[in-house]
């Protein structure tokens, strides 16, 4: 049975500093989860204020006869921004491992083919039972959203300018909303073409190796970098290379990150604050490492010495 609006007000009163608590634990957790999984996403978090909680059920009510306060799974909404397409799926399977998820709503399996509109991925969930925090927030359910950033852009100007094209009067509106959509999905695949173009080349570019460390740089530094600045210091390292085979690039650089990972964990705790050395903060550290390593720590310094006009060379110390 609905209680009123004036009863789902005070009992969110009394619950909302929960959901906040929550927010603060969930947010930096899903954070670290990505990371360590080599995604670097943007993460987003609101607990929804009075104002909102009471316009949702009152439209609710409005459109369905029947709507529960209890029933309302995204008082805290969370959401996860990726960069391409193809890492959605990626992304749910690390939400439904790390999460108990309740339910899935997929978007984009639901849109037919002559549709556009909103995208993405909608989980509700709760804390995992083994999970520290799961006797404090057990009771509590909150909705996960994944999409990419052109997804995002559409459902942000989309929501503020009204979240339902029918009910726009102007079907000129409709229509620009409608191709807007259209642009930004076709600029969602060129980009997901894009990166994929990369990490399937079998040239051995600055552009490929960068992609390459991409991921184990998020893993062990979870920072952001320079684009240019890698690829003008990689494009150095690549004079280095003894072999132009992307496969045994791949495969020797894997075995190199598999068999050093607690190195490169510890090394970047401790140093990755240096502002001393930008590189510490580059992907193409990784590849510095992984010279050191195969050059010995002996030859290492000549290379450096090679070209001290670079960045490269403040490695030597």
């Amino acid at each position: 049975m609905n209680m009123t609006l004036e009863e789902d007000l005070k009992k969110w009163e009394v619950e909302r500093p929960q959901y906040e608590n929550l927010m603060k634990y969930l947010k930096p957790f899903l954070k670290e989860t990505m990371f360590n999984h080599g995604f670097a996403v943007e993460i987003e978090a609101r607990v929804k204020d009075e104002y909102s909680l009471f316009k949702k059920i009152n439209l609710k009510r409005k459109e369905k006869g029947s709507y529960s306060y209890e029933g309302m799974t995204d008082k805290l909404g969370v959401r996860v921004i990726c960069r391409f397409r193809e890492e959605i799926h990626q992304i749910c399977k690390i939400i439904d491992h790390t999460l108990e998820t309740i339910k899935t709503d997929d978007f984009y399996e639901k849109m037919k083919y002559n549709e556009q509109g909103y995208k993405g991925v909608h989980k509700d969930a709760t804390l995992k039972a083994n999970d520290p925090h799961f006797e404090e927030f057990k009771n509590l359910v909150f909705e996960v959203q994944i999409r990419t950033l052109c997804d995002n852009v559409w459902a942000v100007i989309y929501h503020d300018i009204g979240y339902k094209p029918e009910m726009m009067a102007s079907n000129q509106i409709k229509r620009n909303l409608h191709c807007l959509a259209g642009s930004l999905e076709v600029a969602d695949v060129c980009f997901s073409d894009v990166n994929n173009s990369i990490t399937r080349s079998q040239e051995l570019t600055a552009e490929f190796i960068l992609n390459f460390l991409t991921k184990p740089f998020y893993r062990f530094f979870r920072t952001s970098y320079d684009i240019s600045y890698s690829i003008e210091n990689i494009n150095f390292l690549k004079l280095f290379l003894t072999s132009n085979s992307v496969d045994l690039f791949k495969t020797d650089l894997n075995v190199f990150i598999e068999k050093k990972h607690k190195i490169l964990t510890q090394i970047s705790k401790d140093r990755r604050s240096e502002l001393s050395n930008p590189l510490i903060t580059q992907p193409e550290v990784i590849l510095i490492f992984w010279f050191f390593s195969r050059f010995r720590i002996s030859k290492f310094p000549v290379i450096c010495s090679a070209k001290v006009d670079r960045p490269f060379a403040r490695m030597e110390s």
